[in-house]
């Protein structure tokens, strides 16, 4: 099974581009995706209440689509509420996106909300940030016990990915920034091929670059299937799928 877990669907104010729900279901498709983890752009950018209702809605007349809900810390109010609500929902996954919305990880609205998706046993997925910020993930998040995902680790930080992700059971790296030969079989190495799972950023990224790091990488039949998918299905708690 091939799963994505870095796709988003909405508007930017950045771009004018067609991020529609339709146009990612599009690609998926026509790139064989079984799979998928996604958001809408309004719960980054403008209001993560609504815009997680358009998630869990768009994801429901889709099967292919698994929903991700986000969380602004720097709303503060109904914050925990919304951990509680989306859970009982359904939300298995949070991602959370302090550099764009301007708060850190270490910040005590933020850690409240780690509190509570501990006590719901949820999934989050954190970005790798700047240097120093993957160790800080560990040191302070990891001990919470639910499983994080740090996405985007590009070339400048790789090195702090292994470190972080061979140190901590729970801390798994996603691909689509591994775009350096022999990136990929590292962390294998040093962590272990359970660690990665594939992610493309689309439709933002081109899928076809960060799959094919994967699929050219010097890996065996077996790490590379769990890399595509399998890792995933288990760690993100999608057994049921």
């Amino acid at each position: 099974m091939l799963v994505d877990i870095n796709t988003c669907f909405g508007k930017t104010p950045k771009q004018r581009v067609d991020w529609s729900p339709e146009t990612l279901l599009n690609l998926l498709e026509e790139k064989a995706v079984d799979r998928a983890l996604t958001y809408s752009l309004r719960g980054v950018l403008y209001d993560f209440v609504t815009g997680n209702d358009e998630t869990w809605e768009v994801c429901a007349r889709h099967d292919r689509l698994i929903p991700v809900a986000t969380i602004d810390p720097c709303r503060h109010f109904g914050c925990l509420e919304e951990v509680e609500r989306c859970t009982d929902r359904g939300f298995r996954v949070f991602r959370f996106f302090p550099d764009e919305q301007g708060w850190a990880i270490k910040s005590k609205p933020f850690l409240n909300i780690c509190e509570a998706i501990a006590e719901h046993q949820a999934v989050m997925l954190l970005p790798a940030g700047a240097s120093g910020q993957q160790t800080l993930i560990g040191d302070t998040i990891a001990p919470f016990g639910f499983n994080i995902v740090i996405i985007g680790a590009g070339y400048g930080v790789n090195a702090e990915t292994y470190a972080v992700a061979a140190e901590y059971d729970n801390v798994f790296a996603e691909t689509h920034m591994f775009d350096t030969p022999g990136t990929i079989e590292g962390l294998v190495w040093v962590a272990g091929p359970h660690k990665l799972m594939f992610g493309s950023n689309s439709p933002d990224r081109y899928f076809g670059s960060a799959y094919a790091m994967v699929q050219h990488a010097e890996l065996s039949d077996e790490n590379r299937a769990a890399i595509l998918g399998g890792n995933a299905l288990k760690y993100l708690h999608l057994e049921g799928l």
